[in-house]
């Protein structure tokens, strides 16, 4: 009896050093999480739902953008959002409405099937980013543009100007309605056209194939590609052609399409966080996938 009171003693005495070790772990493990060097779903337990709630108390603001056409299946990507990170709160909304204000504070923004945008919302979406926002982009989003009625009027003020001024100059301008034309004929164009210097690609083509495309992983170490295999198929058909700039650019998988490969995911700094899918996400198949997208732009 006396030998196991000692025990006891010995293990009381203990107890100190074993909690204070324990929370010396566990700010070891906020510090690790809070700066992205660990995932939070990387770690066992329901640790992401802890943290979150518990040591942040925070949840990340997501904006999921898609308008009428274009690449993807916007419906299908929220519910896979919404299934891995049900402590994210998610607001879709349809492009249309797209604006600045609506953007400013949001943590992460991810466009799908929104091919089409005006001027002014491209620079709303390279004005959050400048600020330091994160974005999904996925697919054919944003390469093709339309002159919108605040556009169009700019247009005409600026050219009425360069009239006045020229003829308070005595000349004559070859082409009167300069700016309104130029604003035509750049509407005309397809690519990421004022918004490639932010995805540090070129837009080259959207692309269909009759089989569905695979995906072959690049870089392993990437946390992005997390706990998948280094090749694995897809039920897509639709995907994009681009031509990353390799100096400014982290490509981490392949597409394998008609017998070629082009990236298939990507991912780059503006400000903030930019990844790149060169097919709809939701179409791979992979919560993992989806998972490790999620927690490599938003912790929460």
């Amino acid at each position: 009896m006396a030998y196991q009171g000692k025990q006891e003693n010995a293990l009381l005495a203990e107890l100190p050093h074993a909690l204070v070790l324990i929370l010396l772990l566990l700010v070891l493990l906020v510090v690790l999480t809070k700066f992205g060097w660990v995932q939070c779903s990387q770690v066992p337990g329901n640790w992401c739902q802890i943290y979150c709630e518990q040591v942040m108390r925070t949840h990340s603001r997501v904006i999921l953008l898609s308008g009428d056409s274009g690449m993807g299946d916007p419906a299908a990507l929220e519910m896979m959002v919404r299934h891995v990170r049900p402590y994210t709160y998610l607001e879709p909304y349809q492009s249309k409405y797209l604006t600045y204000g609506m953007l400013d504070g949001a943590d992460l923004v991810i466009l799908e099937k929104m091919d089409t945008v005006s001027f002014t919302q491209a620079l709303a979406i390279k004005k959050y980013l400048q600020g330091g926002g994160a974005a999904l982009w996925i697919g054919d989003s944003a390469t093709k543009f339309y002159t919108d009625d605040y556009e169009i009027a700019r247009a005409r003020v600026m050219d009425e100007e360069a009239v006045y001024a020229a003829q308070a100059a005595g000349q004559t301008l070859a082409d009167p309605h300069y700016y309104e034309n130029a604003l035509n004929n750049a509407s005309t164009q397809r690519g990421f056209y004022l918004l490639s210097d932010v995805l540090m690609a070129d837009f080259v083509s959207s692309n269909s194939s009759t089989v569905p495309i695979g995906l072959s992983v690049v870089d392993y170490k990437s946390l992005l590609v997390s706990g998948l295999f280094a090749d694995f198929p897809t039920s897509a058909k639709n995907y994009t052609v681009v031509v990353p700039n390799t100096a400014n650019t982290h490509i981490v998988a392949m597409i394998k399409a008609n017998g070629k490969e082009y990236p298939g995911i990507y991912e780059t700094r503006y400000a903030g966080k930019v990844v790149y899918v060169a097919f709809p996400l939701e179409e791979a198949n992979s919560t993992t996938l989806v998972q490790n997208v999620l927690d490599y732009l938003v912790t929460c």
